[in-house]
């Protein structure tokens, strides 16, 4: 089994200096229709993306590691949102309220993947909105925003 072994330094992050270890056999999960397939480099400085899907039921799947420099600690996404396609061939994402909601979660971090915080990028954010102040609601303190 090949794993590696990554100490975390995401500046803010709760978890600074925790060890996460990173499966690199680890098996793909699966594709179903409504996927929204998401993407990240959780580990500033080390060119490993990781590669995700937030089902239609809001439950978040693991689909792969890459050697690729991704290199942006967001999670992103290629889909885009329904009024912003680009070409007659691009069709608007239409996300579920769960895939809303888990966006949401991961905006405050309430939800994790695995134990990694996975704050969504502007792609994502375009296509599932984040509530503020529901998630404010459901940890119990304010989310400044900058």
């Amino acid at each position: 089994m090949y794993k590696i072994v990554v100490i975390n330094q995401m500046c803010g992050s709760k978890d600074k200096g925790k060890e996460y270890t990173i499966d690199l056999e680890r098996k793909f999960e699966g594709y179903q229709e409504g996927d929204l397939i998401c993407y990240t480099a959780p580990f500033y400085g080390i060119p490993l993306t990781l590669n995700i899907a937030i089902r239609k039921t809001g439950d978040l799947i693991f689909r792969s590691w890459a050697w690729n420099g991704g290199g942006n600690t967001y999670l992103h996404t290629a889909e885009v949102a329904v009024g912003r396609e680009k070409s007659p061939f691009q069709h608007g994402f239409v996300p579920t309220q769960a895939q809303i909601d888990t966006v949401s979660g991961l905006f405050s971090g309430r939800i994790t993947f695995d134990g990694l915080e996975l704050p969504p990028g502007k792609s994502l954010q375009e296509i599932c909105h984040v509530d503020v102040k529901r998630e404010e609601e459901l940890i119990g303190h304010k989310i400044y925003l900058a």
